[in-house]
């Protein structure tokens, strides 16, 4: 399960946590590089010779890349909404040949724990790159959220800074149980063009606070027609995947396209109904040797009755992710912070990779910097979309990479909503 940390100057103050956990990373890195195997260190001032596009292709005297490792990582956590809190995550993995995909079998057992009362355990199957053509996930858990966001349906929710000066940042959250059974599998079917099919069920409970006021009892009290209580969703997905991404994790030049249907199905241990279609393209354009452009578009729509913290739950192509707003989604935004089955979103980024060197053959360390702007919105069901009332962010970050897909770092943004805000990130983003 990935944790951001998000901090704002506005509406929601924290604490700036895992600073210096960066710092501290950043600059252990170069004793890395002086010992790194596999390639040696360059000379003082002087730059790797390939981008990350050329590194899986390079020659060198290399031991067998299909080993098997075993790690554990606990680590704090901190979030406006959540407080203070500790994950630990860990387990075993097999490296993936050389090539664009980032993880070959992960097993991975995690668990997370606050002091606002949110705790989960999870555990996942993660097989992407050592079955010729086929990828699988398995992912199975719970997690009871005491602090899940809810500012209100809608694109043009409030965040109203006198309410959460009286109660606190506990009055734009609520408590939701989550439990999860997912699988999803990728076949790949000529060339760059991959066939997904997926089914997921999960168990809901979602209910305002009885001991203090909050923004989902308030609406709820006004009569605004939410879906509280227990629940059961079974939702089967499909969808086509055009992939020519030189990594996939950290790519620097190729595209990605998504074209995804999702079903609630109604009946049996299901009580949801509902259709969800998205459509997403991702363009990674290399201007300089180290320089390239990441551009994101993409688009979900919905028809039926989609309860408020299933429209929480973005539509992607592999882990589940969360929220519009976040390090994922609208950076230099709250977590969560707007509520709606329908999104559209764009973005674009300058990214920088100021190291490459390699610890093992299938082991890069990088460290990228980025320039990044968000714009999007959402409208609710019946709504027709409209380009106006977008909700835009931009800001600064980096990114310690090491392996293909190991990343810690974080973004620094503003937004005319958020304000400033400092977020933890462990990824690219997109």
């Amino acid at each position: 399960m990935a944790t951001a940390t998000t901090v704002s100057t506005g509406a929601h103050r924290a604490p700036r946590v895992f600073l210096g956990l960066a710092a501290l990373a950043l600059a252990l890195a170069p004793a890395v590089r002086a010992q790194a195997g596999g390639r040696p260190a360059a000379p003082a001032g002087r730059r790797p010779a390939q981008p990350a596009a050329d590194t899986t292709h390079r020659r060198r005297p290399a031991p067998s890349s299909d080993y098997w490792s075993y790690y554990l990582l606990p680590f704090p956590t901190y979030n406006a909404l959540e407080g203070f809190g500790a994950s630990l995550t860990g387990g075993w993995r097999q490296s993936a040949p050389p090539g664009p995909v980032p993880v070959g079998i992960s097993i991975e057992p995690s668990a997370i724990i606050s002091t606002s009362g949110t705790r989960g355990a999870q555990f996942v199957f993660d097989e992407q790159g050592r079955w010729r053509g086929w990828r699988l996930l398995l992912l199975a858990g719970s997690l009871r959220e005491q602090r899940a966001p809810f500012f209100g349906l809608g694109n043009r929710s409030k965040v109203a800074d006198s309410l959460d000066n009286r109660y606190g940042e506990a009055y734009s959250t609520y408590s939701l149980l989550r439990s999860t059974a997912l699988v999803a599998v990728r076949r790949r079917i000529a060339g760059p063009l991959h066939l997904l099919v997926g089914a997921q069920y999960r168990h809901y409970r979602a209910r305002p606070f009885a001991d203090r006021r909050s923004k989902l009892a308030d609406d709820l009290a006004a009569g605004v027609p939410l879906d509280t209580g227990t629940s059961d969703g079974l939702e089967v997905r499909g969808g086509l995947l055009f992939d020519t991404r030189d990594e996939e994790a950290s790519p620097s030049k190729g595209i990605f396209v998504e074209a995804l249907a999702a079903r609630g199905v109604p009946g049996g241990i299901g009580k949801l109904a509902y259709t969800r279609y998205a459509l997403a393209f991702r363009e990674f354009l290399p201007i300089f040797e180290f320089t390239s452009l990441a551009f994101r578009q993409s688009v979900e729509v919905s028809r039926g009755a989609i309860p408020f913290y299933v429209s929480d739950e973005r539509m992607t192509s592999w882990r589940p992710e969360d929220g519009f707003g976040g390090e994922t989604s609208l950076r230099a935004h709250l977590p969560g912070r707007f509520t709606a089955p329908n999104k559209a979103l764009l973005s674009v980024d300058w990214r920088y990779r100021d190291w490459d060197f390699w610890v093992t053959p299938t082991t890069p360390v990088r460290l990228w910097f980025l320039l990044f702007a968000d714009v999007g919105r959402v409208w609710m069901d019946g709504e027709k979309f409209a380009p106006d009332h977008l909700h835009a962010g931009g800001g600064v970050g980096t990114r310690l990479q090491i392996g293909r897909g190991g990343f810690f770092g974080f973004d620094v943004g503003w937004s005319p909503d958020a304000h400033f805000t400092f977020t933890t990130a462990l990824s690219l983003a997109y």
